[in-house]
């Protein structure tokens, strides 16, 4: 099968669920009020606040900004489509089928000159909910002190663990998996309560927001991982969300009560009376297939000012929008700088855009996190994907998910997972190194055929890379029916760049040998390492390892920092702590690369946090200015 090996296994998967799951959901596809393409005739070309970017974050905002007044008037532009009822997306286990088509940026990086010269990819959502409606749907906030690390030694007051957890609890509505079914946060499936492994702390979780958090399938083999892991001293942790994020645990998902995907645009806007709105709420407008060029700039009181947006609709029609109260830039870490860029503000790109406020941190302080798959070969009869893709298996489990809403269709793979080594790590509860465990065939560089034996792969991540890189603007080749100039993101991840970061993934790979020594007598594991092997990549020979690290090295998607928060004193800072673009006025930037530093864990939930404090502190605000008017 001539495919990346990942999105292989979701498309053999496919082929057999996609027809019969269409056949029992499948509803006719209805125009959203509020959802489509731009219409001259009707759209109105002022909104109280322009949203750059439908993805993640903006969808957070749209919702909340317009929660509480009713003359609030919200326009998002977003470049992708409105897939919010695609099975493709909703499924669980389909989550690569949108890697490499239309949903995805297919951006790729630079030749890594600490990889080989290898060119990676960077997934991103173009789509309605952005990377939320692609991810793994796991749900880590990260470590405590990776917050109190953003607001206590980088300078950005209101950003410590304690004044964000609220935020945190506020989008959630935590699902209590041994509550009844008649229940209104109860289970909407048939999925057995398993009180060994479904474990939580409620004290760090909320249960009234709109984002839901559950716990649904898990592999036999993902208990053994486990098992394997307390067998060497790796402590259960009984909620990677709560107290500490140390110890091998059960992950949390962002699966909704029913088995389905929940992705910031089905949680925050999927509700008719936010999208179109109106009653007692704003209106919310969502333009799809808009490309946003650059942000309309003007100087007042001898302060460059935000006042709307250039844009193109699916027609390649340019339009001209604007905004009453403030443009919120969302456009994510890669697309972000680029209208920053574009807009000039930053730095010089090109001789035809004139730099009026130079901010030399656009687009630098990029850092992500990086993986490298070690797969493993069980017995035939281990539990993982490949038990379920004979005909009998297949049959069975559509039939499970359509009508309990249970088994594997219901699965985000990686179930389990182990945050392990410490060293230069932030804080004492805060791990240097996650243990992700996949029941299948996978390798990190998301190439090479996908083989028919049963498999599965561990992937140590490096949660506080030291490395940092760049992204930076370059004008596209012409295209044909395109006029103007285009520019697409030239993203620098720079890799292994700090020795630092090799050693830490050289000492996991170490480390995870010596737990694949448990996973072997371990009965639901069991298992030697198939790829890449002591002969080929010796835990004793550093060359050699080396070597391997860096042929097998991805991005895991979390790159985040090209826009950073920080004080003015800061002189790579783009925005402060209230998110407002350094010397620009009604401008903030609200998505992952505001993150002044990586959080040691997935960034789907930080960013969700993020947009939750961003829309009361761009309430607040704008009273303020509304009162001083007065």
């Amino acid at each position: 099968m001539n495919k990346d090996s990942f999105k292989a296994v979701a498309t053999a998967v496919a082929a057999g669920f996609g027809l019969a799951a269409i056949a029992i959901h499948a509803s006719q596809r209805k125009a959203k009020t509020g959802r489509e393409s731009w219409n001259s005739k009707i759209d109105s070309f002022e909104y109280d606040f322009v949203i750059v970017g439908g993805g993640t974050a903006g969808c957070v905002l749209a919702a909340r900004l317009t929660e509480q007044d009713p003359s609030v008037s919200v326009l998002v532009l977003e470049a992708g489509e409105d897939m919010d009822k695609s099975w493709n997306i909703k499924v669980p286990l389909f989550l690569a089928q949108a890697y490499g088509t239309k949903h995805d940026w297919c951006l790729k990086s630079t030749p890594q000159a600490h990889a080989n010269n290898r060119i990676i990819k960077q997934v991103r959502g173009k789509i309605l909910g952005g990377s939320s409606s692609i991810n793994g749907m796991m749900y880590t906030r990260g470590p405590n002190e990776d917050y109190d690390y953003w607001a206590n030694e980088l300078g950005n007051p209101g950003w410590s663990y304690e004044e964000v957890l609220p935020y945190f609890k506020k989008s959630e509505r935590f699902h209590d998996p041994a509550l009844s079914a008649d229940h209104p946060l109860g289970p909407r499936t048939s999925r057995v309560f398993r009180p060994e492994y479904d474990t939580f702390d409620i004290e760090y979780h909320g249960t009234e927001g709109p984002w839901q958090v559950t716990f649904h399938h898990l592999f036999k083999s993902a208990e053994g991982f486990m098992r394997a892991n307390e067998a060497i001293g790796v402590r259960r942790n009984l909620d990677p969300n709560g107290e500490s994020i140390l110890g091998v645990c059960r992950v949390q998902t962002t699966i909704q009560a029913d088995g389905t995907r929940s992705s910031s645009s089905r949680a925050f806007l999927g509700d008719p009376k936010v999208v179109p709105g109106g009653g007692n709420r704003g209106t919310v407008r969502i333009v799809t297939k808009a490309h946003v060029e650059k942000i309309l700039l003007e100087k007042r009181n001898g302060v460059q000012t935000a006042v709307g947006v250039v844009f193109r609709d699916e027609r390649n029609v340019l339009h001209k929008v604007h905004a009453k109260r403030e443009v919120l830039l969302c456009a994510g870490v890669f697309h972000t700088p680029i209208i920053l860029l574009t807009s000039g503000i930053g730095h010089a790109i090109h001789e035809s855009i004139q730099v009026v406020q130079p901010l030399p941190g656009v687009g630098q302080n990029l850092s992500d996190h990086v993986g490298c798959g070690i797969i493993f070969q069980p017995p035939p009869d281990c539990h993982t994907i490949r038990t379920h893709l004979s005909l009998k298996e297949l049959v069975k489990a559509v039939y499970n998910y359509a009508h309990r809403g249970t088994g594997p269709l219901s699965s985000h793979i990686t179930e389990t997972a182990a945050g392990t080594w410490q060293d230069r790590a932030s804080g004492p509860n805060a791990p240097h190194i996650e243990l992700m465990y996949c029941p299948s065939y996978f390798k990190s560089s998301m190439e090479g055929n996908l083989p028919s034996d049963t498999f599965y792969t561990i992937t140590p991540v490096v949660l506080n890379p030291v490395s940092r890189g760049s992204v930076n603007a370059t004008v596209r080749q012409s295209v044909k029916g395109q006029d103007g100039l285009w520019f697409d993101p030239v993203i620098n991840p720079n890799i292994y760049s700090d020795p630092f970061d090799m050693r830490v993934m050289k000492e996991a790979i170490r480390f995870l040998r010596k737990l694949g020594k448990h996973m072997e007598t371990e009965p639901d594991l069991g298992g030697k390492e198939w790829y890449p092997t002591e002969a080929v990549a010796s835990s004793d020979n550093d060359e050699a390892l080396e070597a391997f690290i860096r042929e097998g090295s991805a991005s895991f998607f979390h790159a985040c920092g090209t826009c950073k928060m920080g004080p003015i004193t800061d002189p790579m800072a783009v925005v402060d702590h209230r998110l407002r673009v350094h010397g620009v006025d009604r401008l903030r930037v609200v998505d992952t690369s505001v993150i002044p530093k990586v959080i040691a864990g997935h960034t789907c939930a930080a960013v969700v946090m993020i947009a939750e404090k961003a829309a009361d502190m761009i309430r607040e605000d704008n009273t303020k200015a509304s009162a001083k008017e007065e």
